[in-house]
């Protein structure tokens, strides 16, 4: 079940910019799988709704709802796997806000920062997949 070797999959890309969409979409594309992009997390949301998807990449920091309120949401409704990703780091007294950790304490499958090389990304959509897997074997025991 990996992506660097099998392709095939549908993923979702939640993100506001466009560039990182696109890098994004290129990237995985390439590798046999099929994107679809959501600028905001409403419209990821509504897409999860309508169609099937075997993970979704999620930028944190977006107009609207965020991505911490928008993994919640998901994780209420779905076990798809979750990659969170964000670039944006805030200084509080000196100490780092860790929102990729607030991420996964609310469900996210695994995080990336943003930039990130493309074997970074293909390496966390590929843990989040046998994650997935392992957890379903698991339970079909």
């Amino acid at each position: 079940m990996h992506v660097s070797g099998q392709g095939a999959y549908r993923i979702l890309v939640i993100d506001d910019d466009s560039c990182v969409g696109a890098a994004i979409k290129a990237t995985l594309t390439r590798h046999g799988c099929e994107i679809e992009l959501a600028p905001r997390a409403c419209a990821g949301i509504a897409a999860l709704k309508s169609s099937r998807f075997d993970a979704a990449l999620i930028d944190l920091f977006m107009p609207g709802m965020n991505g911490l309120d928008a993994i919640s949401y998901i994780r209420r409704q779905s076990e798809i796997p979750i990659i969170a990703m964000s670039g944006f780091k805030l200084r509080d007294s000196g100490n780092a806000i860790d929102y990729l950790g607030m991420a996964m304490q609310r469900g996210a499958s695994t995080c990336i920062r943003k930039p990130f090389a493309r074997h970074q990304l293909i390496e966390a959509i590929d843990r989040s997949l046998l994650q997935c897997r392992a957890q379903q074997d698991s339970c079909s025991e």
